[in-house]
């Protein structure tokens, strides 16, 4: 994207001046940006058009309010010109642009076992119960998609990342969805939710408070979702990070039980429906990752990784199945 046209427009935007515009990882669908403005750093997040509707951003930006009404933190949502979302056209192509408070807090840095540790396990648990508390608590319904039943991209990104997949993969997740949605949905267990909580969507305080951001894939689904995506990344990355802890798996899961228990209750068929939840995150790393790696160019533990998901999807195998067991045993 080019940057100095962004600039001249944001300057036009907010009557203001704009300098040192640097681009960020801005996920799957977004460009994102960090600039500064009357002497503040702010964060600008660029969505095309075709991928959101106005009124799902405006659902999203209800979500953050009413997360934040509640007590969890999350990044201020900027207006200009009293709009919180305004459009652009950069390089001929027209975004929904919405503007954030910059956090100066860090994202948690897992090689660091003074950060890495059981008490933020805890709370990373329970700062997810709190959200889907919330959610079960509230009257006001927030109109964003079923993520199980969004066959057009709205907020599910995989039917298009399926497009050019081998029949097999397909299989796995029509099979995958059919076993999810066998499930009942009642206030307790299914609402609105983060949908994409890995530790690379939070900050951390040094209190070990966390501080929620990217909500662009907000959207119904079962609570255990959310349990789920960060289960599985702090898994890999811990184990990655860590392999002389050989305890840490049972260790995260239960200090990050225990903190989600302390809002909310958790079921056996819960952690049978986490199994499902983390094998369809298997699933869509395996699409994304053979979409948008360059094959020529991966290094060996992308190419490890990618036959890793393959093995473990053709297997039918449920990713840390064995700990959720042991877990479910000593504790449910």
């Amino acid at each position: 994207m080019n940057i100095l046209e962004l600039t001249t427009k944001l300057s036009i935007l907010s009557e203001s001046e704009i300098s040192e515009v640097v681009k960020l990882e801005g996920g799957f669908q977004n460009h994102v940006f960090s600039f500064q403005m009357e002497n503040r750093r702010y964060i600008a997040r660029l969505t095309p058009i075709q991928k959101r509707s106005i009124a799902h951003i405006e659902a999203e930006l209800a979500f953050i309010n009413s997360v934040k009404l509640n007590q969890i933190k999350t990044p201020e949502i900027i207006t200009i010109k009293e709009e919180r979302i305004s459009t652009l056209k950069i390089d001929n192509e027209r975004f929904w642009l919405t503007v954030f408070q910059f956090i100066d807090d860090k994202q948690i840095n897992v090689a660091n076992l003074t950060q890495w540790n059981a008490p933020f396990f805890y709370e990373w648990g329970k700062t997810i119960a709190q959200i889907h508390q919330i959610n079960e608590d509230s009257k006001i319904m927030i109109q964003r998609p079923n993520w199980l039943e969004d066959r057009v991209g709205e907020v599910n990104p995989i039917p298009s990342l399926l497009t050019e997949s081998e029949k097999w993969v397909k299989d796995i997740y029509e099979n995958l969805l059919v076993k999810l949605t066998s499930y009942p949905r009642t206030k307790h267990n299914f609402g609105l939710i983060h949908h994409d909580l890995h530790q690379g969507n939070f900050f951390v305080t040094s209190s070990n408070q966390l501080i929620l951001f990217d909500f662009d894939d907000c959207a119904y689904n079962y609570y255990v979702q959310d349990l789920a995506t960060s289960i599985y990344h702090a898994l890999w990355t811990g184990c990655s990070f860590h392999p002389q802890w050989s305890d840490f798996k049972q260790e995260f899961l239960k200090h990050f039980f225990s903190g989600y228990r302390s809002v909310k209750p958790l079921t056996k068929d819960d952690l049978i429906q986490i199994g499902l939840f983390l094998q369809l995150r298997e699933l869509f790393l395996y699409v994304l990752f053979n979409k948008s790696w360059v094959t020529a160019d991966l290094a060996e533990w992308q190419t490890e990784k990618i036959v890793e998901l393959e093995n473990s999807l053709r297997a039918n195998k449920i990713p840390y199945e064995q700990e959720l067991r042991d877990f479910a045993e000593r504790n449910l």
